[in-house]
């Protein structure tokens, strides 16, 4: 699976499509699901208290773009219908569409009310136009169920303090459940198939647990943390019962692309695809990060590990589109590294060389993916490469993706009898070979 980030911070206002978000992104499906795409990832398309929302604070969880109220029928991306459309063509093209479940927090209330457990005043009295999941003080932290969650998401906004969700009340809980069915019904709801899961070290981990285990579908949790261990422990607390973004492995890419000082002995084993690939969805940046800690260099070089490594890949927007690293009809960006994705990245991964400036890697292949060896050189100004032992003995290796300082195609290599070969990439640049 590939996966396609299909948004970034303000994306209608920036990109003039206030409104018509998804009949953009509709554009596109045929030519992302033709390099190998096979699953969406967009934003919360809930309504929030303002038009020209993200959607990261819902205010009525049942409008998509279909009742008249916080300032007009369509949200910032358009309308449900368009919505719909946009789900129905990216099926049409065999892909999978992730919704971004945000159940910890909400925007603003219509009135404000006392909690009679702290006698403060807050903005959580909600009348929906969609007539569903309404909410008052009871449905938040602290009720008579619980005084406090994992903690506090929001402090204040616009003047307003806004509690969370509180999942130990019966309403709400199965108000959250009965969402998320809507969310992924095909008749008479929105038609996702599975779901990205907001700001999960908010809220206790049984709700992502529960979900995830009734609906049995793709889920990916967002905990940020650059622990490779904590982020192991919260997979543990949900079952194994969906993947997380390795946050992990973000980080050690950021650094290998950022720093060329980096020591590239530490990448291998730096994220939970090593250990866990079917649990890790490996990333370059996202909405988040390309705001306030982005990979600011030779981007590429991210791009070519986690497209030749395990875990899923996710492709961001901005990337792709924006920062012109797609470079269709060449060997040297996303678009071909996604078709080496698809076409060889198949089997175990294993560590063939690593020091300081050179990291080679193969993956034996599997069923029609025929397998490949993936060479990345940090140095900043000379081509680099190593004697390594493939598992294909007196095979021809040609190199089929490749960038770099020098953008000359590295030369094609050959085997010994006992696999043995020798491999190079281009300064601050990466060479995927595969076997012929």
């Amino acid at each position: 699976m590939i996966l396609f980030q299909a948004f970034y911070w303000d994306c209608p206002q920036v990109e003039g499509k206030e409104g018509a978000w998804w009949q953009h992104i509709q554009t596109k499906v045929p030519e992302l699901a033709k390099i190998g795409v096979t699953g969406l990832w967009l934003p919360p398309s809930a309504k929030s208290s303002h038009i020209d929302s993200m959607g990261y604070a819902p205010y009525d969880y049942y409008d998509h773009g279909e009742f008249n109220q916080k300032g007009g029928v369509n949200t910032w991306f358009g309308s449900k219908a368009e919505l719909r459309a946009l789900i129905q063509n990216a099926h049409d093209n065999g892909m999978t569409v992730i919704a971004d479940a945000v159940l910890n927090h909400c925007d603003i209330g219509d009135v404000k009310e006392r909690n009679l457990l702290t006698d403060k005043e807050m903005m959580t009295k909600y009348t929906p136009e969609s007539g569903k999941f309404s909410r008052d003080w009871t449905n938040f932290h602290p009720c008579e169920y619980s005084s406090k969650d994992a903690g506090a998401f929001y402090g204040d906004l616009e003047g307003y303090e806004l509690p969370d969700l509180c999942h130990d009340n019966p309403y709400t809980y199965l108000e959250v459940i009965e969402y998320i069915r809507w969310l992924k019904d095909r008749q008479d709801g929105i038609g996702y198939d599975g779901f990205r899961y907001d700001a999960v070290k908010y809220f206790d981990s049984w709700i992502v647990q529960s979900i995830q285990e009734w609906q049995k579908c793709f889920g990916v949790v967002e905990y940020w943390d650059g622990n490779k261990a904590a982020v192991k422990d919260y997979l543990d607390y949900i079952r194994w019962s969906a993947s997380a973004f390795d946050f992990p492995l973000f980080y050690a890419l950021r650094e290998m692309c950022n720093n060329p000082w980096y020591d590239l002995k530490m990448l291998w084993g730096s994220g939970i695809n090593s250990e866990f690939p079917m649990h890790s969805v490996t990333f370059c940046d996202n909405h988040d990060t390309d705001r306030s800690q982005p990979i600011a260099c030779d981007k590429l070089l991210a791009y070519a590990f986690i497209l030749t490594h395990e875990g899923v890949p996710c492709i961001f927007w901005k990337d792709y589109y924006n920062y012109g690293l797609a470079l269709p009809d060449t060997p040297h960006g996303i678009d071909r590294l996604c078709q080496v994705h698809r076409d060889y990245s198949g089997g175990g991964t294993v560590l063939l060389y690593s020091d300081s400036h050179l990291y080679i890697a193969q993956r034996p292949g599997y069923e029609k993916q025929r397998g490949l060896v993936v060479v990345i050189n940090s140095d900043l100004y000379s081509w680099s490469g190593n004697w390594v032992q493939t598992k294909w003995p007196n095979t021809q290796f040609s190199c089929i993706a490749w960038s770099g300082r020098d953008l000359n195609q590295p030369l094609d290599q050959h085997s010994d009898g006992g696999g043995w070969t020798e491999l190079y990439a281009a300064p601050r640049g990466y060479a995927v070979y595969v076997p012929q």
